[in-house]
């Protein structure tokens, strides 16, 4: 029996906090392993695989149960790959008895596994991603187990969401602030020609974009380089 405690629910409930502190989704596919690990009772060992940009990402508390999970995905069979096409959980309750898959229940016996529980990750994306927890003892995620295990992956799941948003969101205000930054320098190297040459501000720039064709530089690139004194601006003189 395990007893759902106030602080066990809290730490549950920080896990899409926790997924936010690192860039990395390896980091986070690691966090969210390790916490399985720790949190759900009876799991001796813990996989999460979740769909990237044209590839798989694989984190795993042993190096052995990431091999079984790749392995899966590569024939399209197994509790994974089923789990991931339908987005249904899979269990086995006892690898020893257990007559449908037997390639994967022959690797978790040889590893000394014979439960395993694989619970859809809900992330945005199609198919999205599993938590595989392992367990040495026969019908180790049942009943209560179960349930706290069902509530994990739904907040492992929330917070890989949240994880892509957060990474989203500070990938546009990087964007963003290079854009500004390039624009600043491009202002300051077109006050320069206006000022030492006479150009309208349109003519500035056309000089500075003239000069990016020649070399292929970036325009940004070529008013800094003016800016900090790079550049001979009498290069810059003439009729426009």
């Amino acid at each position: 029996m395990v007893t759902v405690t106030r602080e066990l629910a809290e730490r549950i409930a920080a896990l899409a906090e926790l997924l936010l502190s690192d860039d990395s989704s390896d980091a986070e596919l690691r966090q969210l392993a390790e916490l399985s690990l720790d949190l759900v009772p009876g799991s001796s060992a813990v996989g999460v695989v979740v769909a990237g940009d044209n590839t798989w990402a694989y984190s795993a508390s042993d190096p052995t149960i990431a091999s079984l999970h790749r392995q899966q995905l590569d024939e399209g069979n197994g509790p994974v790959a089923e789990s991931l096409r339908f987005g249904e959980a899979r269990r086995i309750d006892d690898a020893s008895a257990e007559d449908r898959w037997p390639g994967v229940c022959s690797a978790m016996l040889a590893d000394g596994l014979l439960s395993c529980l694989v619970l859809p990750l809900r992330t945005d994306r199609e198919p999205g991603g599993v938590l595989v927890i392992y367990g040495r003892e026969r019908g180790c995620f049942a009943g209560t187990g179960h349930d706290l295990a069902l509530l994990f992956a739904a907040q492992g799941g929330v917070a890989l969401r949240n994880a892509t948003m957060y990474r989203s969101c500070r990938r546009l205000v990087d964007n963003l602030r290079v854009a500004l930054e390039s624009r600043a320098v491009i202002e300051q190297a077109k006050g320069i020609l206006v000022a030492e040459h006479g150009f309208s501000p349109d003519a500035a720039f056309n000089r500075l974009s003239l000069l990016s064709q020649n070399t292929n530089k970036k325009v940004k690139d070529i008013a800094a380089d003016l800016v900090a004194g790079k550049i001979n601006r009498r290069q810059f003189a003439g009729d426009d």
